[in-house]
């Protein structure tokens, strides 16, 4: 039998969108069904979602007026009395006013009521009890009065306690419930303390516990069951062992390295589904899996994982089994990416069982490992998080339904992060490379701030489990050479995004910078090319005189930025400016004149915008730099008073590698942000190492584009 044509690749984040997309419409065929359970112990509740609204039945936390200090609890009514007589003294009486009560009992923490109680020996006495922390206040009374504000003392066989001398007027003065937690203060009747769609943790079991709900009243959502199946005549399990070497054989690491991956996530139940050989043929594997996916009795299998046998070769059937032997259909079957091209997702839609998922992954461990973290993990997310909007209420159909719940999805962390040594960039595909994080301080002017430094695993082959040991996240290098980004090597300190493996914190797909490298085919503008959209470039010319302005070849500058660029098939020279900054002239009046070049008519149509402060090349003057430098720091602040978003590391990479082309460049002071409402970039360099300067964020700028367009 001929082997079929290769899919085409595809982007990775087309690849997560169609997942995404998938999946949410999954959720909207299966949106009639039961999905609450609930669990056998407090244990099993933390990190699941809650299913329903969790309210504070009546009375509330606390059920019971309780103290929050040591001390005495008194009547206040008494207390008013009491004030009338002592302002009545004069001055003299105030100071020898004894403000007594007799102790009429003691009550503790996790007394019913009090232990012992007394009547007081005449009627006109002032009643107190002594109270304790965290116990029930007695009925009656109102106040608690520390006990550091008291002394207790025995007249005539009665025990009394006084007020110290110092503390008796402010005493006098307490008003009702000061220092009593009263009934429902905490959590008052009818709060929710677990929302529907919260996700449980530790502390709602403290709230859950103050206000006497049972675990048989918390209903979380049911979480997505995972099969995991690992396929190929080579495999052996890990209890097992080769009789002899060089038999061919080797362990089978993906099964438990992906099911405790799943285990971790905590947004599933990872299913062990055991290996299967490719000599069983594909009707015999498909017969098993349907077995498995939709059991005539128990639960069945939301999502399939399985690993190996899904490439090219003779042996690479399983494309097979889940196409023609169970009836599904292949969304993707390749992704644009290291490691990991092979990926094939499917879905299988039955009438009765409803739509199951899988992930046909590539066999070895890295590939399969890193796939499920970049595809299966937000799926799984989704699943069980839900849709984070109101579904059934909101939208009347699945279109807008499956649209809005895969663009709001969450999906990982992204943060910028300096790499800490060169990279080689692969030549045919992007790459997805382990790195391990390391969040460094530093500084910028008079102000401190925190930046990413990412070191790479080691070797990054697709076999080699060590990779993936100490990884943070995975860092998203672009395709490298003419084809790609333009420049064959990642140079020490440049940034590029990386997605975290182990945050809690996510990103709704529609804003992620994973995203973002990729454009959805109805986003794309008519200029857009197969290998994205190009750079419409800007370029205004800093001199210091109109003289200057004749003299200077601003063609030439735009020559060597288009160059340095990638070149015409990625830039668009549109624009050509001069801005008149004469010697010792107000920094207000130049960014006037710059925010009137930048965001006017003379640069429509840009996205990216350089403005340059050059030297005389011609001048006589030896210190033509000097006045230069000057002209660019006026020039770089003027420029910070007119961007609405400042991109200081992107400037930092400028000024280096500018320098690293001409020592001179590393006097200017250079600024990245955003002007034109945030439409385009603007980028104050010096001639100097220029070339230098704009091929190190050719990378960058495009994907900065890719944001800026997004965005609007």
């Amino acid at each position: 039998m001929a082997a079929p044509p290769p899919h085409p690749m595809v982007p990775v984040p087309q690849a997560l969108e169609t997942v995404l997309t998938e999946t949410a419409r999954s959720m909207w065929h299966r949106r009639d069904e039961n999905k609450c359970m609930a669990v056998s112990s407090h244990d099993h509740l933390v990190g699941r979602i809650s299913a329903v609204d969790v309210k504070a039945p009546s009375p509330g936390y606390p059920d019971h007026n309780s103290s929050i200090m040591d001390g005495y609890a008194v009547k206040t009514s008494e207390l008013v009395e009491a004030r009338e007589a002592y302002d009545a003294l004069d001055s003299n009486g105030n100071e020898e006013y004894g403000l007594d009560f007799f102790i009429a009992g003691k009550v503790y923490a996790g007394d019913d009521v009090e232990a012992s109680s007394g009547d007081a020996p005449s009627a006109s006495m002032r009643t107190a009890m002594y109270i304790t922390t965290g116990a029930v206040v007695p009925d009656g009374y109102d106040a608690v009065i520390p006990v550091e504000e008291t002394t207790e003392q025995e007249i005539n066989g009665v025990h009394t306690m006084r007020i110290i001398p110092t503390k008796t007027e402010s005493v006098l003065n307490t008003k009702p419930w000061t220092w009593i937690r009263t009934i429902g203060i905490d959590i008052p009747p009818a709060s929710v303390v677990l929302a529907k769609g919260e996700v449980i943790q530790p502390v709602h079991l403290a709230l859950l516990g103050q206000v006497g709900i049972s675990l048989d009243e918390v209903y979380v959502k049911r979480l997505p069951r995972v099969g995991v199946l690992s396929t190929g005549n080579e495999l052996i399990s890990l209890s097992d062992r080769p009789s002899a070497q060089g038999q061919g054989k080797i362990p089978d690491v993906n099964r438990p390295l992906l099911l405790s991956q799943l285990s971790a996530y905590g947004n599933c139940t990872p299913v062990d589904l055991g290996i299967v050989k490719d000599d069983d043929g594909y009707e015999s594997i498909a017969r098993k899996l349907n077995e498995r996916l939709w059991p005539a009795e128990g639960e069945g299998i939301d999502v399939l994982i399985t690993t190996g046998g899904i490439s090219m070769g003779e042996k690479d059937i399983m494309e097979r089994v889940f196409v023609e032997g169970m009836g599904g259909r292949v969304h993707f079957g390749r992704m644009n990416m290291k490691p990991g091209k092979p990926t094939t997702f499917i879905t299988i839609d039955r009438d009765a069982g409803g739509r199951k998922l899988v992930f046909a992954l590539p066999g070895n461990p890295v590939s399969a490992s890193v796939c499920t973290e970049l595809l299966v993990r937000p799926c799984l997310d989704l699943l069980h998080q839900g849709a984070g909007i109101e579904e059934e209420e909101e939208h009347s159909n699945a279109d807008s339904f499956v649209k809005d719940v895969a663009r709001n999805a969450r999906v990982h962390e992204e943060v910028m992060a300096a790499i800490t040594t060169d990279i080689k960039l692969d030549q045919g595909r992007p790459e997805y490379r382990r790195v391990a994080l390391q969040r460094a301080q530093t500084e910028s002017g008079d102000k401190q701030q925190y930046a990413y430094h990412a070191t790479s695993t080691g070797v990054q082959r697709s076999s080699r489990v060590l990779s993936l040991r100490g990884a943070d996240g995975l860092m998203m290098l672009p395709r490298g050479g003419a084809s790609g980004c333009g420049y064959d090597v990642a140079r020490k300190g440049m940034e590029y995004p990386v997605l975290m493996q182990t945050s809690s914190q996510q990103t709704r797909f529609k804003d992620s910078m994973h995203r973002a490298t990729w454009k959805p085919k109805h986003h794309r503008h008519h200029h857009h090319s197969k290998s994205g959209a190009k750079l419409s470039l800007g370029v205004i010319v800093c001199v210091s005189s109109d003289e200057l302005v004749a003299r200077h070849d601003i063609q030439s500058t735009a020559t060597t930025l288009v160059n340095a660029l990638g070149g015409e098939d990625k830039v668009s020279e549109l624009k050509r400016s001069f801005c008149v900054v004469p010697h010792h002239s107000a920094g207000e009046s130049v960014a006037n004149q710059l925010a009137v070049i930048a965001n006017g008519p003379s640069m429509d149509g840009t996205n990216v915008i350089f403005v340059i402060v050059p030297t005389d090349p011609s001048a006589e003057d030896k210190g033509s730099s000097a006045i230069a430098f000057r002209a660019g720091l006026e020039v770089s602040h003027a420029l910070s008073s007119i961007i609405t978003k400042n991109a200081p590391a992107m400037a930092q990479q400028v000024r280096k590698h500018a320098a690293a082309c001409d020592p001179v460049a590393a006097l200017f002071e250079n600024v990245v942000g955003t002007v034109r409402g945030n439409s385009a970039v603007v980028i104050s360099c010096s001639d100097k190492g220029l070339e230098g300067a704009a091929a190190s964020v050719k990378g960058l700028l495009r994907h900065l584009i890719s944001l800026i367009n997004s965005d609007n």
